[in-house]
């Protein structure tokens, strides 16, 4: 298997589709279903399917957010269309595309492309992360009072799970919440935040950014708290 080839395909995905919903940015949107806090537009659909025509010439089959969002291969690309679509719904520049090769829980291959910056954040798995072709690298801070946490709010609602996550808020330099469980890895592998913590997010949101973290230097936890639901941390390891 050749990652250097499909990570240069992923690469070249990710970025046909961020040019894609540039393009329908100013557009209407339809949305097809609203669930909780989540929405889902026909652009998210349209979108993973340009996706999946794009990487099928890989014979690796695709877990998506959209379509076929749980499969029986052990060897398949992890994708997010549109990661942050209440972002890109609103007008917000917070929303990404994300494309990840997994092997079981071992991420090989992540993308994660900023369409509204024109920055693309990449990794292969032993070859390093980079930022528009610059190698990248995770923060040196040690300090949890000088770290820049970004997170967002439970998927529970419950009192005990509010209280857990205010607790959890104590002691950091700052806080952000981007609405983007992908650009948030990414901002970590950058070193632009330091650590990022989130419980109820799904597979495709975060699994790009496991290789990236992972090649910047830095650490990734992450485990299921319910069918398909996960708990992450992800840091420059130092933290």
């Amino acid at each position: 298997m050749n990652l250097v080839k499909l990570g240069s395909i992923a690469k070249k995905t990710a970025k046909k589709a961020g040019t894609f919903l540039l393009k329908q940015k100013s557009e209407k949107k339809i949305i097809e279903s609203q669930k909780g806090r989540d929405i889902k537009l026909e652009l998210d659909r349209k979108t993973e399917e340009l996706i999946r025509e794009e990487l099928a010439a890989t014979k690796i089959k695709v877990q998506g957010e959209e379509i076929a969002t749980q499969i029986d291969e052990k060897l398949r690309w992890v994708v997010d269309p549109i990661d942050g679509t209440a972002n890109y719904f609103r007008g917000l520049n917070q929303c990404c595309v994300s494309i990840a090769l997994m092997d079981e829980d071992e991420c090989l291959i992540g993308v994660i492309y900023d369409f509204n910056s024109n920055e693309c954040y990449e990794a292969i798995k032993n070859h390093g992360a980079k930022l528009n072709n610059v190698r990248i690298e995770v923060s040196t801070i040690k300090e949890k009072d000088k770290a820049s946490l970004t997170t967002g709010f439970p998927a529970s609602e419950s009192v005990t799970s509010s209280m857990e996550f205010l607790e959890d808020l104590k002691g950091w330099k700052k806080i952000r919440m981007f609405g983007s469980a992908a650009l948030s890895c990414a901002y970590v592998a950058s070193g632009k935040c330091d650590f990022y913590a989130e419980k109820g997010v799904y597979l495709w949101d975060f699994a790009a950014g496991i290789c990236l973290v992972e090649e910047a230097g830095g650490k990734v936890e992450f485990s299921l708290i319910d069918s398909d639901r996960y708990s992450v941390k992800i840091s420059n390891g130092k933290l």
